[in-house]
Parts: C-alpha cells; structure tokens; sequence
C-alpha cells in the first residue's frame, strides 16, 4: 500500500520523470519494473544497462515522493487453501489499520486506488476500508499506465519480493544479473526505498 496526502502535489515530479524517460527513448506505456528486470517485454530489445539506467530514473522518482508506504506477505505454502491465504492478509491489513488508525482519522476522505488484479485483494480493501471508514471511504478502479503511484506501487512490491528470495539466498537469475549482489540491491535500492516504510 502506498499512501499520498493529495494535497502535495507531485505534478512537477511526474513532469520530470516523463520528460527523462523520453529523453531516454523510453516508449513504454508504463513501468512495469520486474520486465525490466527480466529483459520482458517491451523492453525485451533494450541491453541490461539501458533497462538499468530506466529502473534507476524510476527509483530516484519514488524514493522524492510525498508518500509512506508498508507491504504486506504471506507464504503461500503455509496455508492450505486460499481462504486461509485470504484470511491472514485481511488480519494483517486490518491489524495494520487499527494501528495507523490515528493516521487515517486525520483525512476527511480515502480513496482507494487498486487495478483489481485480484478479486480477494478487491474484497478485502472495500471489507477492512469499507467497515472502518463507511462513507469516507471512495473506491476506484485504477490502471497502471494512467496512475504513477500504482507504478510506484509495484516498484514496491518487485523491491519487497527480491528482499525475500535475497535473504533466502534464492534470487532469479535475473535478479543476479540485473543488480549483481545482494549488498548492491540493498545500498542502491532497497535501503533508500524503505526509509518511506511505516
């Protein structure tokens, strides 16, 4: 989840990343870092220093955002079925908003910005939001080629997937190609990233 008080304009860094990207002939519509990563397309056709040097301008975007985030996981493996899955993200997003509760109570209004990807994801932010906030709460379905912050949102979650399989000692191999070592991924990345972690 990626937090942004909507009173801070970031029209200004979006204007910023939009001119670097196309100084850099970056065409695509939005992005989508672990393409990026992987050499997926549409950057299939770009060398891993051209792919860098996009990941980079994108990591410098999120990381002078106005925004707060936090990141929810779960094994998979652990549970036996996917209502059981279903169920600990909905414990751990509601334990996380009676928390920040004091947070939330501050803004007259919530919206909820989410491409419903997954329809339990769906469920589960209109449930814990819904039954919390009721009226204050505006949910709208959103897409990543018109919303930087879902792009910044993914960002976030390819950093929180990679810190995983980094600490496991089980990166990708493109993950190893692309930032080298986990030493590197941590000092170039992760760490200036998770300073915006509540």
């Amino acid at each position: 989840m990626v937090f942004h008080d909507q009173d801070d304009d970031i029209s200004s860094e979006i204007a910023f990343l939009d001119a670097k990207l196309l100084s850099m002939n970056c065409n695509a519509a939005f992005i989508h870092t672990t393409p990026l990563i992987r050499q997926d397309k549409p950057f299939e056709n770009m060398f891993r220093e051209e792919r860098k040097s996009i990941f980079r301008v994108f990591a410098r975007f999120a990381e002078q955002l106005p925004i707060s985030y936090t990141a929810f996981t779960a094994k998979k493996s652990f549970y036996q079925d996917g209502k059981q899955l279903e169920d600990a993200f909905e414990h751990q997003i509601r334990s996380f908003i009676e928390d920040k509760l004091e947070y939330f109570q501050s803004f007259e209004r919530i919206t909820i910005y989410y491409d419903c990807g997954q329809a339990a994801i769906s469920k589960i932010l209109r449930n814990t939001f819904g039954k919390i906030f009721g009226d204050r709460m505006d949910f709208r379905t959103a897409y990543q080629k018109d919303y930087k912050l879902l792009q910044v949102a993914d960002y976030i979650c390819t950093l929180e997937q990679s810190k995983i399989r980094w600490d496991n000692d089980s990166p990708t191999k493109s993950e190893k190609v692309f930032f080298l070592s986990r030493q590197k991924f941590m000092q170039n990345y992760y760490k200036k990233m998770s300073r915006k972690h509540i």
